[in-house]
């Protein structure tokens, strides 16, 4: 075609108002905008040969790539905005999938070749960028003046990487008498392909196209050939899965000129909207016959013969309303849906960009910053930020409490494990539990060594032991080694309960210092196994030193020679428990109800109560002792040193001849290119925002 004067709506008022609308919607197509957000669309797809090419160019009054052979091998962008300058195309090549399909981040738009200053050399300069596109491992420069002349279509195809792609060819047309519209055309869909290895290729295109138009602010320029029965044609299937209410579609039949004699009838209906219904209804156009393009015909000749077409021929002489006929009218119905639905939507749109920034920069907060140039400096800024992490939580800085909440449940675990191994003393019928007081539940720990569980020490059992260590003493003296072994007895239970605490308390501090190491070192996979192997292992000296506390304490308190210099507390209690041992046996005797007489021979109830007053010293003595030495010998000791062994753990080890402290701060690949990513998104979402803003959105 020559003479480029398309009859279009660039003219009216209603387009000069809508110009920064259209504006607006081409500048976030052209950054991409498309792959994070949704934007009002208008599609066009169909069956290949329905008649999609030609429709295209009678509303961008461009050629496009459609000689036989040559049809749709991508998605086409044609971008058309009304200008004061001189007719221009500027042809684009927007990526926004990689080599392996994958969906890119931020697709990249550049342009391909000078600007076009006449309609007649698009066609073959958006062919070169399809071939381009086609062959994404070469460079597009390499496209710029290719020539197809050289090798027939068959030959030529078959040198291309691809046969289909879904990135994009983008048109962006300039021009006084150029409509404000954007719009998109998508391959044909097929049915049928020569080659058994290109079948796949039918159910990719399929997915291409229902892509585009799921989308709720697509609408779907449906074109149908009214060649073919409309039940035949996939579109239709196609359009009603995705827009199952009919509410985004619009219908285009084509080639009205081709309508068997005696089917008008069925093609009336569906333009009456009696059959296949559509809210936005149908358009018919007639767009010239392969002899009229082969004899040259422009646009404008072949908008007459349209407009003679439709006044002449039956049915379409008597068919009302007129305005249904016709690529101009068409072009105005477009040009008004889309403008309404930027108008529509822009403010969902920004809403949508503000909800997707804010929940990018949610992740990017849970992604360590990016490291600094020098690897010794950030292991020492790491290193420093993991110890002092581990000291917050022991020093429960900032409220951070659940470290020691597990370690106190551990401890008074400990408590209640230690005075089960206690001895429960009985005179007569009555039983005395010098622990009760200490033993008081909590709530959250029971005490489940019933008396049953205890070992009941009776008065006749040290009456015995009293007897059996006499020796040489005067009269009335008290054998010292009698109380010595009641309560070395017992003393022998302590330890077990207090390495278990131990071990319990190491497994906590191991569960956290790891945590720790984590959070800090876990994008660093050849650091963060030394870091830990080093913590542990500091973690395990700690608690056999430990150990070693533990153990003096219970030769202490294990010893020949019980002691204690609360005086005080030890009279004060062997004086209350003698009283109510005596006021018991009293009791006991005097009752008519008891058949056992109580002699309470003073040695041995002297015995009993000097053992159960020490018992109550010794028994808390022992658990703050072995509770203290845990917190300080094993966890303070701990945090006090553990930034040195986390130093120590980023320094050569043995055998580590190449050692390269670079490879320590290697980070992984997944969470580099995730941050990568985010970083990228959220530059994306930032430069739409601004855009919508500078709007006036």
């Amino acid at each position: 075609m020559t003479e480029f004067l398309p009859l279009t709506i660039g003219e009216s008022s209603y387009a000069k108002s809508a110009v920064k609308y259209i504006e607006i919607l081409n500048k976030l197509r052209r950054m991409g905008a498309q792959s994070a957000v949704d934007l009002p669309t208008v599609v066009f797809c169909g069956n290949q040969s329905a008649g999609k090419s030609s429709l295209l160019e009678a509303i961008s009054g461009i050629q496009l790539p459609r000689s036989d052979g040559t049809c749709t091998r991508c998605v086409m962008e044609i971008r058309l905005i009304k200008s004061s300058s001189e007719w221009s195309c500027q042809v684009s090549l927007r990526k926004e999938f990689d080599t392996d399909g994958g969906k890119l981040i931020r697709p990249d738009e550049t342009k391909f070749g000078k600007l076009i200053t006449h309609p007649n050399d698009v066609e073959i300069t958006a062919r070169r960028a399809q071939k381009a596109l086609l062959n994404p491992d070469n460079k597009p420069e390499d496209y710029f003046e290719w020539d197809f002349e050289s090798l027939t279509y068959e030959e030529d195809a078959a040198k291309n990487a691809l046969k289909f792609t879904k990135n994009v060819v983008c048109l962006e047309i300039k021009g006084p008498n150029v409509p404000n519209l954007s719009l998109i055309d998508l391959p044909g869909i097929i049915r049928h392909v020569e080659k058994v290895e290109d079948e796949r290729f039918i159910r990719l295109i399929e997915e291409l196209v229902e892509n585009y138009i799921t989308k709720e602010k697509s609408i779907i320029v449906a074109t149908i050939s009214c060649k073919d029965e409309i039940d035949n044609q996939a579109i239709i299937t196609l359009a009603k899965k995705a827009d199952k209410q009919g509410l985004r579609t619009l219908g285009v039949l084509t080639k009205p000129d081709t309508i068997e004699e005696g089917t008008h009838e069925t093609w009336m209906k569906i333009m009456r909207g009696d059959a296949h219904r559509l809210a936005l209804g149908y358009y018919v156009v007639r767009n010239p016959k392969p002899k009229e393009l082969k004899e040259g015909i422009n646009f404008k000749e072949a908008r007459k013969n349209e407009k003679k077409f439709f006044d002449s021929e039956e049915p379409w002489r008597g068919f009302y309303p007129r305005d249904r006929l016709g690529v101009e009218y068409l072009q105005k119905k477009l040009s008004d849906l889309l403008i309404d639905a930027i108008k529509r939507t822009l403010p969902s749109i920004k809403k949508e960009i503000e909800d997707k920034l804010e929940k990018v920069r949610e992740e990017l907060d849970q992604i360590p910053e990016q490291l600094g140039n020098n690897p010794r400096l950030e292991l020492f800024r790491m290193t420093k930020k993991c110890a002092n992490s581990i000291r917050d939580e022991i020093s429960c800085s900032n409220d951070q409490t659940d470290l020691w909440q597990e370690i106190n449940k551990e401890l008074r675990n400990f408590k209640y494990k230690l005075c089960s191994t206690r001895p429960i003393f009985e005179i007569g019928d009555e039983r005395f539990d010098t622990l009760k007081e200490f033993l008081k539940p909590t709530g959250e720990f029971k005490d489940e060594s019933g008396d049953g569980e205890l070992q009941i020490i009776k008065e006749a059992e040290v009456a015995s032991n009293v007897n059996k260590a006499r020796g040489r003493l005067l009269p009335g003296f008290i054998p010292y080694s009698a109380v010595v072994s009641l309560i070395k007895k017992h003393q022998k239970k302590w330890k077990s309960p207090a390495l278990d605490c131990l071990h319990e308390v190491n497994e906590i501090m191991t569960q956290h210092v790891n945590d720790a190491a984590d959070k800090i070192f876990s994008r660093f996979p050849a650091l963060v196994g030394r870091i830990k192997f080093h913590a542990m292992k500091f973690l395990e000296e700690c608690k056999q030193n430990t150990e070693k506390y533990i153990d003096f304490i219970n030769n202490v308190e294990g010893s020949d020679f019980p002691f204690t210099l609360d005086e005080g507390s030890m009279t004060y209690a062997k004086t209350e428990y003698l009283k109510n041992i005596q006021e018991i046996i009293e009791e006991n005797n005097r009752s008519p109800y008891k058949t056992q007489v109580i002699n309470g021979n003073p040695d041995t109830l002297e015995i009993m109560a000097s053992a159960m007053s020490y018992f109550k010293i010794a028994y808390k003595r022992y658990a703050d002792m072995v509770s203290m030495t845990i917190i300080h010998a094993f966890i303070d000791n701990f945090a006090k040193d553990v930034e040195e062994k986390f130093l120590e753990a980023c320094e050569p080890m043995e055998g580590e001849e190449d050692f390269e402290i670079t490879e320590l701060v290697r980070e992984d690949e997944n969470i580099s290119t995730r941050r990568d990513n985010l970083l990228e998104a959220e530059k994306h979402l930032r430069t739409m925002l601004y855009s919508l803003v500078k709007f006036g959105c």
